[in-house]
């Protein structure tokens, strides 16, 4: 956590005006080690009084999402202040605005050219980030243990949302500061669900196909999973999942598939029965 008020205080006494030097040294140090990285306090102090921020407050806001931090949080204005609806709905704004320039893609896919790459399971998250792009993916989805993989693929910002299915509780709570992922928590065995569970899919017409085999299963698992977090709508909106076979196997990531979501059995609105 990157704590402005601190940074901005101690730099500005040792050497004025270098603070903002600071911060984005410590955000790029955390992005290139795969960290999550949220900056934080006094982002929008005079929203403790008043319903609307200076310019100079909204440009800080802006800069720590430009820079590339995962997440901003707010202190005093929601805790304390007279106005903590307009301080998040506020802060929310102006994140919306930074990621929807073009400027911010362009500085992202910047970063992302530097840092080619390291390993297999590198060059599956590029793979995966690039195959959504072309796709219009609705989301990545990332089976892992202890959230390296999602971390890498959350570092990239692949431009749609990171959907991580994790077996351990500590997991998904970590993974929640960072950018772009929802966690999900399965509800039995590792990274499956009961196969007669009544939880599946809320469409008109579901087709509940039987798992072939348990990746067939854990794949179904997770377009549920996707359906529940809203991150799809439609029995035609592609996913694309990675994942490292065989189960369990702690860093690993060696397989894509792209799947839509009314399931592994299914494409372009036709159904496998076996």
């Amino acid at each position: 956590m990157v704590s402005w008020s601190r940074v901005a205080i101690w730099e500005s006494n040792a050497h004025p005006k270098m603070y903002q030097f600071c911060k984005k040294t410590i955000i790029d140090e955390c992005r290139d080690q795969g960290k999550p990285v949220v900056v934080a306090t006094q982002m929008l102090e005079s929203m403790i009084e008043s319903p609307t921020p200076t310019r100079a407050e909204a440009s800080d806001v802006a800069t720590a999402i430009y820079d590339g931090a995962d997440a901003i949080m707010l202190s005093a204005e929601s805790a304390a202040g007279k106005y903590p609806e307009e301080s998040v709905i506020m802060q929310q704004r102006i994140i919306n605005r930074v990621e929807g320039d073009r400027h911010y893609k362009l500085f992202l896919e910047s970063k992302v050219k530097e840092s080619e790459h390291q390993g297999p399971t590198d060059a599956i998250i590029l793979a995966a980030r690039n195959i959504a792009t072309s796709i219009q993916a609705k989301a990545v989805v990332c089976f892992t243990l202890r959230g390296t993989t999602v971390l890498r693929a959350s570092k990239g910002r692949p431009g749609v949302p990171i959907l991580a299915i994790t077996p351990f509780k500590e997991t998904a709570r970590q993974l929640s500061l960072s950018w772009g992922v929802y966690p999900e928590l399965p509800k039995a065995g590792s990274y499956g669900y009961l196969v007669d569970e009544e939880e599946l899919f809320d469409y008109d017409s579901p087709v509940l196909e039987e798992a072939s085999d348990d990746f067939d299963m854990v794949l179904r698992n997770a377009c549920r999973a996707a359906l529940r977090k809203g991150l799809v709508s439609s029995p035609d909106d592609l996913l694309v999942v990675t994942a490292g076979l065989p189960f369990g196997t702690p860093g690993a990531a060696n397989v894509i598939r792209v799947i839509p979501a009314a399931g592994p059995s299914c494409w372009d609105g036709v159904c496998r029965v076996d």
